[in-house]
């Protein structure tokens, strides 16, 4: 069995602001445009470390996530989600959501909702 399910993006809509929501990219992505309401938490530098597993899940923790809590995660096109799912299954969560189109699959459709972080804005400018 999985340690995780495969959601789709009107699983996602309906749980913004009900359900932690993990975006695993570099900060540039995610500044410049994100899920509402999902923070990030960089696989990158977790995958860097001795124990990409125990790493993650101690950022995860850091927010306030917990391997007995459900979570949604997502990247840009869902292949960093799902190694981020692995490894937070192995670090002992159970309550894994992997959005598997991710955000290429989110942008797609115009009516649902994108942040951008201010940051991207002022690095513009």
């Amino acid at each position: 069995m999985k340690a995780y399910q495969i959601v789709d993006a009107d699983f996602v809509k309906r749980e913004i602001g009900r359900m932690p929501i993990v975006d695993v990219r570099p900060p540039l992505r995610y500044d410049t445009a994100h899920i509402p309401s999902a923070i990030n938490i960089r696989l990158d530098v977790a995958a860097s470390s001795d124990d990409p597993a125990e790493e993650l899940a101690e950022m995860f923790q850091d927010n306030g996530i917990f391997p007995e809590d459900a979570v949604i995660v997502y990247c840009q096109m869902g292949v960093h989600a799902k190694i981020a799912c692995d490894y937070l299954a192995s670090a002992g969560y159970s309550k894994l959501y992997l959005y598997a189109g991710s955000m290429n699959d989110w942008m797609r459709d115009s009516a649902r909702p994108v942040e951008a972080s201010s940051v991207a804005f002022a690095k513009a400018s």
